[in-house]
């Protein structure tokens, strides 16, 4: 596997995971009460603004995640820093696992290398993931461009930059963004938005010529924008883009790109009560597998999406991803001296 590569092996090796037998719901519930925890409400912080799909998928989870801890779930959002400041937050609250913070993994990766000296991957406990969203590459609607080629050969050929929305920057979209533009020798110009709502909602008005997404965080601009290629083995869904996969498309193969959505605790909260950290990793897998959520997921089109990996599999998703952009690292960080 090349260090860009994310191979249909990785893929379908968390497909079977999502796919794994269910521990028993029985006694879920009574256990938690008993054991006194939680004891207070517990803090989702959201490192990004209302309305993107971090904050979507959050909505669904935690209360049916809370119904099975026997707690409720505060939603906290604090953008910024590349989710520094949510995880500052959580360093900073007491490690007695009512903190917990939902990001993306990208974000988690990186932040470790660009903000050493304030974080690192040795803070947090993966809880879990619970969807993978691979990005797809959007026009809006009124867009005079209608395939991916017809894209590129405008882009290549125009008199300025085109310009590409991104959530954030150092983010999977922002990744994916640069190898194409990078394989496809086209110039782009990364503008990124404090969320993915702004940033879709910007394509969808035709405010930047493109935005890298992740495809379900993205279904809120549906019936405004077009989908012109999936950076990913297939399109999960029916009926919604569509998207045709890039590298069938184009001359040059692409690495499959997703951002896989999880959850996290400190690290000093999972050795000071390991227990809390089990009931935490377990109830969550099952919140995965309950009606209440998959009815929601359902309602929202995120069912093809569902992707569960345990805290050792997203870690290694971490591991991995600075293996794949470790080669295009530079010009990232190029981009941020033009932001």
């Amino acid at each position: 596997m090349t260090n860009y590569e994310l191979t249909r092996r990785r893929f379908l090796r968390t497909s079977l995971a999502a796919g794994t037998a269910a521990l028993p719901l029985a006694g879920l519930a009574s256990q938690a009460h008993a054991q006194d925890y939680p004891s207070r409400k517990l803090t989702a912080y959201i490192p990004f603004a209302p309305g993107g799909g971090t904050d979507r998928s959050v909505r669904l989870v935690t209360p049916v995640w809370g119904q099975l801890l026997g707690g409720d779930f505060v939603l906290d959002h604090k953008p910024g820093a590349g989710s520094l400041i949510a995880q500052d937050l959580m360093a900073n609250a007491p490690h007695d696992a009512h903190a917990v913070v939902f990001t993306p993994a990208p974000h988690t990766a990186w932040l470790a290398q660009l903000e050493a000296e304030r974080f690192s991957t040795d803070q947090v406990a993966w809880v879990g993931s619970y969807f993978q969203d691979p990005n797809v590459l959007l026009v809006s609607k009124d867009s005079p461009y209608n395939t991916l080629e017809e894209f590129l050969d405008a882009a290549a050929s125009a008199d300025k930059p085109f310009t590409a929305s991104v959530s954030s920057a150092l983010s999977a979209a922002h990744a994916a963004t640069v190898v194409l533009r990078e394989k496809a020798g086209i110039p782009l110009q990364v503008v990124p938005f404090g969320g993915g709502g702004p940033a879709r909602n910007a394509v969808a008005g035709g405010h930047v010529d493109c935005c890298m997404a992740p495809y379900w965080s993205a279904t809120n601009v549906l019936e405004l924008t077009k989908a012109l290629a999936i950076f990913w083995p297939e399109d999960p869904t029916e009926g919604l883009w569509n998207a045709p996969p890039a590298n069938e498309i184009l001359p040059f193969e692409m690495p499959y790109l997703s951002e896989p959505y999880g959850a996290q605790i400190s690290r000093k909260s999972a050795e000071n009560h390991p227990d809390r950290y089990q009931r935490l990793t377990e109830t969550f897998e099952q919140t995965l597998q309950h009606p209440e959520f998959l009815k929601g997921a359902d309602a929202q089109s995120l069912t093809p999406f569902i992707r569960h990996m345990d805290a050792a599999e997203c870690e290694a998703w971490s591991t991995d991803y600075l293996g794949l952009l470790a080669e295009y690292r530079s010009s990232m960080e190029r981009d941020l001296e033009d932001m």
